[in-house]
């Protein structure tokens, strides 16, 4: 606790044996804990920390967390999310839904009640979400009966894949920030060499239309240094979906101008108005 002057004070000390403790979340009022395998709620006590609850059988170790409301959101160190909610009235963590996919955690950071961001070690950003109706059909794993239901593979619902894009660097931390003053919500996430990079939202149906034909034209007529294909790298662990590439969509000011309006008339806009377009998007988010 922050003791006289600012300075932190030892309060006391509590031991665990099953495992490293990688990841800690406020949860109402209490700490919830990964514990290796274990998801672990703790109770301020006056020599140590209470246990009041826990689930166990994660797949492998607990890597990252976070709570709101009566949910937890738990990253796994191999095995992608896992949805937990917590029921008050019996004291009891009960596992909501999980990923199919198994990828490498390393960040998330959550978007709404039933939408989670989040990046792996293999350089992709994913976000998943909750189906609907998937927590009125949880399963207790603490119960005698989810002794039969939870082993069969189709017991726990799984989360969907809303958007997937592959980074290209291992993706260590993200946030939803505004970089301007009054300006929308973007996810900001930084790389393990130091990159900081963006995810915009898209808040109309013209701005979605005009960045994926704009992409389009540019797969095939921007300049490829190595040689690759755009879509192939963006797509090199798993297929590219719902976003676009907006560091091909930036290669569009370097072109040449009888390019630059060849690429205007195919998407029926003029040059001047495909590059006020990129502006505008840039302005918005610096």
């Amino acid at each position: 606790r922050v003791g006289p002057g600012g300075k932190l004070q030892l309060l006391h000390r509590t031991k665990v044996d099953d495992g490293p403790v990688l990841a800690l979340a406020h949860f109402h009022g209490r700490l919830l804990a990964g514990v290796g395998q274990t998801l672990r709620m703790y109770e301020m006590g006056k020599r140590q920390l209470l246990r009041k609850c826990e689930l166990r059988g994660l797949p492998t170790m607990i890597k990252t967390l976070q709570g709101a409301g009566d949910r937890a959101y738990v990253g796994d160190l191999m095995q992608s999310m896992q949805f937990v909610r917590y029921e008050s009235s019996n004291n009891k963590l009960i596992l909501v839904a999980s990923d199919r996919v198994p990828r490498p955690i390393t960040c998330q950071e959550l978007l709404d009640m039933n939408t989670i961001a989040v990046g792996d070690k293999f350089g992709n950003i994913s976000v998943l979400r909750l189906p609907r109706g998937a927590d009125a059909r949880a399963v207790d794993v603490s119960g005698t009966r989810a002794l039969w239901d939870s082993s069969r593979d189709d017991a726990t619902p799984r989360l969907e894949t809303l958007c997937n894009y592959h980074v290209g660097e291992v993706v260590t931390g993200m946030t939803r920030a505004s970089l301007v003053a009054g300006g929308s919500e973007s996810l900001i996430y930084v790389t393990v060499t130091g990159r900081i990079g963006a995810l915009v939202p898209f808040t109309s149906r013209d701005n979605v239309e005009f960045y994926t034909e704009l992409e389009g034209c540019l797969r095939t007529d921007a300049p490829r240094p190595t040689g690759r294909e755009p879509q192939a790298y963006r797509s090199y662990y798993a297929p590219i979906k719902h976003v676009v590439d907006g560091d091909l969509c930036e290669m569009y000011g370097k072109l040449p101008f009888d390019q630059q309006k060849k690429i205007a008339d195919r998407i029926d806009r003029n040059v001047a108005e495909v590059i006020k377009k990129l502006e505008d998007t840039r302005n918005a988010l610096l």
